[in-house]
């Protein structure tokens, strides 16, 4: 089937599948919806988590909005995403990651499109109320310092090469017409913004707010030419049009857009905000947006990303994009064999942890698919482990068990200088220091957690056994399971012919001729003096 034309499909497609809650009830953006939501994440299973709909929104001082918000649509589970790459599970994610990657669709530039159906310009932006039309909710109730956009895709464009940026970064509301805009140094839109400061140049800028998940996906995860990508994902170009105020292409299809200037010759403060961290970002000197122009569709709908404390959805759009770059990374660009998942665990942010399941008979080596990522310059997670291909690497149960019993911290353990990737990591340096960040030593361990030779099976009954007491369970109605792997037991090598036939004797009620083998084998010990 085609791809998903806009933001309203998808919610559509999502509602169809049961995976989006709707409420209708009036809801304030400033104190009640994060809250609400945030239960989901620290309440729910992963799979039970889902999208919301807000379509009665005010805010603190009762006022109403006309907009409604979704809010965590695109990712509230890895099952979600994978929907919204065009594939049915989970496990097709990285794989299809990569072949997006490899095959991608220039977009398609139109001469006009749906969001931009009603402008705000001049007066009649003043008159709107400017960015204090749309309802842009609190995040942090109680520690952040206003309203930030966190589903904000900025566009902007390299001043030497033309090429464009689609990328998701916060925007504190400051004023009607002035936007906080918060970026580490390297990434992309902060590259062209020191151009444009070398230049002696403003900045031109626009924010995408409400678009397809492949869009979304793209502007979290890392990846060069962004629009490129995400027609790969789609299966067809990605529809643009320019800007009404400045020299800038923005999905034709998007709900909602804010252009504007960013200077080049001074920054102000911004922040605090809750980050993914799990920790809330101090207030710096950043940059910021002056507003020229909002364009909308008429249905617009507001669409926030449900970030702060992990896991939330952001931890589920940073991890899983860099899954499937660092899987492409390891299996084409390096042509890596036996890699099966690479797995960045939603609990640590989708960020500092990385796993990497693979099946050791395929020759590679674990340690090098380890050095590959700790090497990546600026996202190098700070924790690697390799496991074996019956370990879930998304299980922290599972992976513990693995770092427990098949590692020797002296043999299977290497730490590496790696660049810091972001100064919201408060074990570099303390909060007043975090500017220092940079200049400071930064690490990563890399842990081989796979087996070095044959194991006994794991001590769980074989998968007959427990395929029957699950029929069983079910039966009896009792609660409904989810179930960790492994579930049932499994020959991991070192295992005697002997020892299966005894396995074998004892579910067939013959454990005594066992007993009489074992009589045959006593081992007479001579008599020790104990003086």
């Amino acid at each position: 089937m085609a791809y998903f034309r806009d933001l309203h499909e998808w919610l559509d497609f999502l509602d169809s599948r049961g995976f989006l809650r709707r409420i209708s009830r009036p809801i304030n953006k400033d104190t009640e919806m994060h809250p609400l939501v945030r239960f989901q994440f620290r309440g729910l299973q992963e799979p039970d988590r889902k999208g919301w709909f807000f379509d009665n929104v005010v805010d603190v001082t009762g006022r109403k909005y006309d907009i409604p918000v979704a809010l965590a649509v695109m990712a509230p589970n890895r099952l979600v995403y994978a929907l919204g790459m065009g594939v049915n599970s989970a496990a097709e994610i990285s794989a299809k990651w990569a072949h997006a990657q490899t095959r991608t669709i220039p977009p398609r530039t139109l001469s006009a499109g749906p969001c931009q159906e009603l402008i705000y310009e001049g007066q009649s932006l003043r008159d709107a109320g400017g960015a204090g039309m749309l309802p842009v909710p609190i995040s942090t109730p109680g520690f952040d310092s206003a309203p930030f956009l966190s589903s904000g895709h900025w566009v902007t464009k390299d001043p030497e090469t033309g090429e464009h940026n689609f990328g998701t970064y916060r925007g504190q509301i400051k004023s009607p017409t002035r936007i906080g805009l918060f970026a580490f140094a390297y990434q992309d839109v902060s590259v062209h913004w020191n151009k444009a400061h070398a230049l002696g140049k403003p900045l031109e800028a626009a924010i995408v707010i409400g678009c397809t998940p492949n869009l979304s996906y793209c502007s979290t995860s890392r990846v060069q030419r962004e629009y490129d990508v995400a027609g790969g994902i789609a299966g067809e170009p990605v529809e643009v049009v320019r800007c009404k105020t400045v020299d800038l292409l923005v999905p034709a299809h998007g709900e909602i857009v804010i252009e504007g200037i960013i200077p080049t010759d001074e920054l102000e403060p911004e922040g605090p905000f809750g980050e993914f961290t799990g920790y809330m970002a101090h207030r710096e000197p950043d940059k910021f947006m002056n507003v020229t122009c909002i364009t909308r569709k008429r249905n617009a709908i507001y669409q926030a990303f449900f970030s702060q404390f992990p896991p939330s959805e952001s931890s589920v759009l940073r991890g899983v994009g860099q899954e499937g770059r660092f899987y492409k990374l390891l299996t084409v660009d390096h042509g890596m064999k036996g890699i099966l998942d690479v797995a960045l665990p939603e609990s640590a942010g989708g960020h500092g942890v990385c796993v990497v399941r693979m099946d050791k008979s395929a020759g590679t080596d674990p340690m090098a698919a380890l050095r590959v990522l700790a090497d990546l310059p600026r996202s190098a997670p700070k924790i690697l482990i390799a496991v074996d291909d019956d370990i879930n690497a998304w299980d922290a149960d599972s992976v513990n068990w693995a770092m427990s019993y098949r590692i020797q911290p002296h043999r299977d353990v290497e730490i590496r200088d790696i660049l810091a990737s972001t100064g919201l990591d408060f074990s570099l340096v303390p909060p007043e220091s975090r500017g220092e960040y940079t200049a400071v030593k930064a690490s990563a361990i890399l842990i081989d957690a796979t087996r070095k030779w044959n194991y006994p099976p794991t001590s769980l009954p074989e998968r007959a056994y427990m395929e029957k007491a699950q029929s069983l369970w079910r039966e009896l109605e009792l609660p409904p399971l989810q179930l960790k792997s492994p579930w049932f037991g499994y020959n991991l090598g070192s295992w005697s012919e002997e020892d299966a036939a005894d396995a074998a004797r004892a579910v067939r009620g013959e454990h005594y001729r066992t007993g009489e083998l074992r009589a045959q084998q006593r081992v007479r010990l001579e008599k020790t003096d104990k003086g």
